[in-house]
């Protein structure tokens, strides 16, 4: 390889650097060859200069344009990417909380959500908000390695434009060093395990091989330099110093604990040597361990070339040759082209006094060492660009990729989970809503067909009462027309005696209640009872298939069934209603006067009711007046008595005289009147004839007055009593069916009133779960509205993240 075209290489590098190409042009890329080498790589003009004319060349552009800041650095992108990333998964976080908190109540329903899909909710509020802390501390880290003494602490002092790190002859870095940016005006720094501040001076006792207080070649120190005074820490660039890969075999837990998560490595050679075994070892085990690291190799004390100037490109060309072939053939990270951007010569000290100069206001040529510092101040600038590009991109790839893919995985998930329950919940909904319009409809069917069985069961109630009092009627009446046959049956010992008698008078009264109710119990309750059960039973069937429901017939059930059978009451209360009976145990001869006279005016009573009827009948037809009606009852007037009437023979004058006799003997018990119908017969008929009708009188008189004892008087208390109870009960007889057909009414009546009553409580109830399915319907419609806001939201994650990849991970 010449010098001149290593100079035209460099030249090439200054003309990038200042007009802000970081890579070759479109030109270059399609002028170069298939043949991808360092000499096609870095010589994309040519020129035919010296290196002193180039070095005289370059003076001024390095004074005038070399040392100005450029503000567009590509670490921004990093600073950039790693805000949008942070906002990203605010909102998601936010997101997954306000799901979580859906899901959680909703979970109440365990036919919707279960625990399972709970739980795994809940793990994602722990999933993203443990990204969300790793983003808070995602940096660009960059690692430097080599052996001891080949000045890796100068390099990243040179970067931070101050002396930071201890640096000098021999081993110095005792353990890793890790310079960080922080937010306060105060440098400081943090041993491992440890949360003290202590001053930053203390650095070079702890990190210094030759300090009495060793640290662990393993542990590290965090040292925190402000932001403010350095523009790499500003944009989240991390540094970290190792000890001598030559001084310790633990390079795998060296690569595990401090080198993993690195996103540059770059290894720090000694340009007065060669690359040792060591070093390459290293590497090799991060090959291993990571895919396709990021390594920039540094020669540095390049600087010391300027003393044999003869051998200087042929020794840059044997370094640069030996650190592509490392890169190339055997780590394979990179190809020739790549590589050989990967390539510099430094010199970190000369680097690091320029730049301190330049901080004092002094040119930075003041701090060179030796001959051609420009060449070697511009190389460590252009490492630094590269590495700012490389850092950069291969930070927002490695760090935010992964988090962007995870976002995306989170809100997939959780989308198509949401889908699922949105599923459950529609079909859910449309349960309840065949539900709700089958509870409607079976209420207005209810409602209707109450309100027909009500006008069925009124109606038949009606007729069952009207029935019931015609039953009951007959039947009355039919016992009291054989009221005789029930008092004969009475056989309790009779004295005519006041005491006696009374004590006679309520037993009988007891025994026709008894026997009267015992005979309409056998006659009637029965098939009463029978009758007001089938009712009964037809009313609970029309009832319960109103109300399908196993638990509402059961209710039904028990409100409607009696206790006891249905048992007719009959009061006829015979106490009370014979009270007034008074007997009539006196003689009385059946052929006396005033019996003759009553036989004789009740037969002529008789025979006027069957004559009136049609005497008024002839009157009507001849122009009289309008006579009542023949139901009307007749007056009791005697028709024998009614004025020119002739009965028997016998003239009305006649008879007149022989009623006042009649009405006087009466009053004198037949003994005066006797005598003096006797002698008028005397006159008429003769005294032979009077007195043989006389003594067969008296015989006869004799005979019923012996025969009037105690069976007599028995009998006639009972005839009596047969006509009195028969006159009392029947003015009861319409009261008593009445009464009847009030109790079957009744015991109807609140039979249908239960049932109406456990049909009204069913059709609340069915209101009642009515208003509960339209309450959970509006739960969840609002549900389904709550899932497609969440879904449309997760979508609107999706496609920031989509954005974020297209702009800062997507190839550029």
């Amino acid at each position: 390889m010449s010098e001149s075209t290593n100079q035209a290489a460099y030249l090439n590098r200054t003309i990038s650097l200042v007009t802000g190409q970081t890579g070759p042009s479109a030109n270059d890329k399609n002028s170069t060859t298939g043949n991808d080498t360092v000499d096609d790589s870095r010589h994309n003009i040519s020129l035919q200069t010296s290196a002193s004319s180039t070095s005289a060349n370059m003076t001024g552009i390095t004074d005038n344009r070399m040392y100005q800041p450029n503000d567009k650095s590509p670490l921004q992108i990093f600073v950039r990417a790693k805000k949008k990333i942070n906002d990203i998964y605010g909102e998601i976080e936010e997101y997954v909380l306000e799901t979580t908190t859906f899901i959680t109540a909703l979970h109440a329903d365990a036919e919707i959500v279960d625990k399972a899909e709970r739980e795994l909710f809940e793990s994602y509020v722990h999933k993203v908000a443990a990204i969300r802390e790793v983003l808070q501390r995602d940096h660009m880290k960059v690692a430097f390695f080599g052996r001891t003494s080949n000045g890796k602490s100068s390099v990243i002092n040179a970067m931070l434009r101050e002396k930071i790190l201890p640096s000098g002859i021999g081993h110095t870095t005792n353990c890793f060093c890790q310079v960080e940016g922080s937010d306060g005006g105060e440098a400081y720094l943090m041993k491992e395990g440890s949360d003290e501040k202590l001053n930053v001076v203390n650095i070079k006792q702890l990190a210094n091989a030759l300090c009495q207080e060793k640290l662990s070649e393993s542990s590290l120190v965090r040292i925190f330099w402000p932001r403010e005074r350095c523009s790499l820490l500003r944009d989240d660039v991390v540094f970290v110093d190792s000890p001598g890969v030559d001084v310790s075999a633990n390079l795998d837990d060296w690569i595990d604990n401090h080198c993993i998560n690195a996103d540059v490595f770059v290894l720090v050679l000694n340009a007065e040597s060669t690359m040792t075994r060591a070093e390459k070892q290293f590497f090799h085990t991060v090959s291993q361990k990571l895919s396709k690291p990021n390594i920039f190799i540094l020669n540095n004390r390049w600087d010391a070339s300027a003393n044999e100037p003869e051998f200087q490109e042929s020794v840059k060309s044997q370094h640069t040759e030996r650190c592509i072939d490392f890169l190339t053939k055997e780590l394979k990270v990179s190809n020739e082209k790549e590589a050989a951007e990967r390539v510099f010569f430094v010199s970190a000290r000369e680097t690091l006094q320029a730049r301190i100069e330049e901080a004092k206001g002094n040119p930075p040529h003041m701090g060179a060492i030796a001959e051609g510092f420009q060449i070697r101040y511009f190389e460590f600038q252009d490492f630094e660009r590269k590495f700012e590009e490389c850092i950069s991109q291969s930070a927002v790839k490695t760090k935010f990729q992964q988090h962007s893919s995870r976002g995306k995985s989170v809100s997939g998930d959780m989308r198509s989970m949401l889908d699922n329950i949105f599923e459950r919940i529609t079909i859910f909904r449309d349960l309840k809503q065949d539900q709700k319009n089958l509870l409607t409809e079976r209420i207005q069917g209810t409602e209707t067909q109450m309100m027909q069985v009500t006008r069925e069961m009124k109606m038949k109630i009606h007729n069952m009462v009207e029935e019931v009092e015609e039953k009951v009627s007959k039947a009355l009446n039919e016992e009291i027309w054989r009221l005789g046959v029930l008092i004969d049956e009475f056989n309790m010992p009779f004295h005519p005696e006041r005491l006696v008698l009374n004590i006679y008078k309520k037993e009988l009264n007891a025994h026709v209640e008894s026997g009267l109710g015992s005979n309409l119990r056998a006659r009637l309750s029965m098939a009463l009872a029978m009758n007001v059960e089938a009712a009964q039973t037809e009313m609970t069937e029309r009832m319960h298939a109103l109300v399908p429901n196993e638990k509402l017939l059961t209710n039904s059930a028990k409100l409607a069934v009696r206790t006891q059978p249905f048992e007719m009451l009959y009061s006829l209360n015979c106490q009370n209603l014979c009270a007034d009976f008074q007997e009539d145990l006196d003689f009385k001869f059946s052929w006396g006067i005033t019996a003759m006279i009553q036989r004789f005016t009740g037969k002529v009573r008789e025979r006027s009711k069957k004559q009136t009827p049609a005497l008024l009948n002839r009157q009507s037809s001849i122009g009289h007046s309008v006579v009542t009606p023949v139901s009307t009852p007749v007056e009791t007037t005697p028709v024998c008595l009614l004025p020119g009437t002739v009965v028997g023979g016998i003239t009305p004058e006649q008879l007149s005289v022989i009623s006042r006799f009649a009405l006087s003997s009466i009053g004198s018990q037949g003994t005066v009147g006797g005598l003096v119908v006797a002698g008028i017969m005397l006159k008429t008929i003769g005294w032979r004839v009077l007195v043989g009708i006389g003594a067969l009188y008296g015989c006869i008189y004799l005979y019923e007055r012996l025969s009037w004892t105690n069976s007599a008087k028995e009998r006639a208390f009972k005839s009596q009593y047969v006509r009195h109870a028969t006159k009392k009960l029947k003015m009861i007889v319409d009261l008593t069916s009445a009464n009847c057909s009030h109790q079957v009414q009744q015991e109807l009546s609140s039979t249908f009133a239960r049932l109406c009553r456990t049909v009204d409580t069913a059709t609340t109830d069915m209101n009642e779960e009515l208003k509960t399915l339209e309450a959970q319907l509006n739960v969840l419609e609002s549900n389904q509205k709550q899932l497609k806001l969440l879904r449309n939201k997760a979508n609107y994650i999706q496609n920031e993240l989509d954005i974020f990849e297209h702009n800062y991970i997507a190839p550029q």
